[in-house]
Parts: structure tokens; sequence; C-alpha cells
């Protein structure tokens, strides 16, 4: 099938949801080890997300068997290979048990404002410094 998607771009998203998703779990658990599925926002959702631009623009009607099991795979990369429903539960179970106010997540973030913004910092000059100046330069 030609390619109906702009593949770097959604490559490219589909990367960084990967990683947005590990530091999350990461930050969650406290564990540094955790690495997500490959599958999770992989290439083979990106060849997915291909087909499914294809059946949409191509009469959705009669390919929504097609249209339906694709949005099935997606949910099932969601919550089994991201496991982002874990994630939640857990959220969610810690809330219960500890109790989670709007007015102590406040009071959190304006104790920690300074180290959340250095990390900010940190992150913004690693990418900085990763980026090439012109596109012909070799970033090695």
């Amino acid at each position: 099938m030609p390619d109906l998607i702009d593949r770097p771009k959604v490559g490219w998203y589909f990367n960084m949801s990967h990683h947005f998703l590990t530091g999350i779990e990461r930050g969650m658990y406290m564990n540094d080890s955790i690495v997500l599925d490959q599958d999770c926002f992989g290439e083979r959702y990106i060849n997915k997300t291909n087909w499914m631009a294809g059946m949409f623009q191509h009469d959705p009607f009669d390919h929504w068997i097609q249209i339906s099991a694709l949005t099935y795979q997606f949910y099932y990369m969601w919550s089994d290979k991201c496991k982002i429903d874990e994630t939640f539960k857990d959220f969610y179970l810690y809330c219960w048990n500890e109790g989670c106010y709007g007015d102590e997540v406040l009071e959190n973030s304006k104790l920690n404002f300074l180290y959340m913004t250095r990390a900010l910092l940190d992150a913004l000059i690693v990418w900085y410094e990763g980026v090439p100046e012109e596109e012909t330069v070799d970033p090695e």
C-alpha cells in the first residue's frame, strides 16, 4: 500500500508518545529500569495507521469491519502493550488509600517548583545540544 500518511512525522509522534509513556511509567513507580514493549506506538502501528488512513480515504462504509478491527488493535496496544490502564488503576488505588486532594497537589507543586524547573531546563539543554544547526551537518 502506498504511504498515505507522512510516515516520518507520524513516526516521530509515535516515538515521542512511546518515550513519554515510558517516562510516566518510570516516574510513577520510581524505577528507571522499566522498559515498555516495542509495540507500544511501534513500527507495526505506523503501518496500521497508514492502512486506517487508506480505508477512511476510500469509502469507510465499505471497510467498516476492517476499521473496527484496527480500532480494537489500537485499543489493545494502548491497554496491553503500553499498560496505561494498569498505571491509572495504581494511581487511583493510591489516591483511594492515601487521598489525593487538589490542595495537596498544589502545595507539593509549590514546594518542588524549582526542582521541576531545573529538570525541564536540563532536558531542554540536552535536547538543544542534540539538534544539528543545519540539515547537512552530521550530528556525530
